[in-house]
């Protein structure tokens, strides 16, 4: 059914729900999972935080890292292949554009239906709404609170 599944973490409860249903779909389609982490450089500006800058987006690195590695071994766990992204920018569009892009051949997007950026959501919308009405691929959204009847 679907081969590449992309995840996109934030370290949310809603991102790591995505995580656990998209490993349990590639290990039923024997399916790869692209893990991508976006850096939210949108809320910075290096005039703003001067000689900071450079330390403070490093520290995103390195959280970035920590996230997908997390992520990594539980995938790993379930024998399921991955493949990892660091980006910085927007993530609603650096979601979109790598789940458009011809090279990624993504087929699915698996995400949260909510993130760790409440402001920015009240403000300009949600990243999983602006994913639904924008990406090529399907989106499966997965929420963290189990439904009730």
């Amino acid at each position: 059914m679907y081969q590449r599944l992309l995840v996109p973490l934030d370290g949310s409860s809603n991102a790591n729900e995505a995580l656990k249903t998209s490993i349990k779909l590639a290990q039923d389609w024997q399916a790869t999972l692209i893990l991508l982490h976006v850096i939210d450089i949108t809320q910075f500006s290096p005039q703003g935080l001067g000689g900071g800058y450079a330390a403070i987006i490093q520290g995103l690195r390195d959280t970035s890292k920590e996230i997908l590695n997390e992520a990594k071994t539980l995938a790993d766990q379930a024998n399921v292949k991955t493949s990892l992204s660091v980006r910085e920018g927007s993530p609603k569009q650096v979601i979109v554009g790598l789940a458009n892009a011809d090279d990624a051949k993504v087929d699915l997007v698996v995400m949260g239906k909510t993130g760790t950026n409440a402001f920015s959501r009240m403000i300009v919308g949600s990243t999983t709404n602006y994913v639904v009405q924008h990406a090529e691929p399907n989106v499966f959204v997965v929420n963290d609170v189990p439904a009730t009847d």
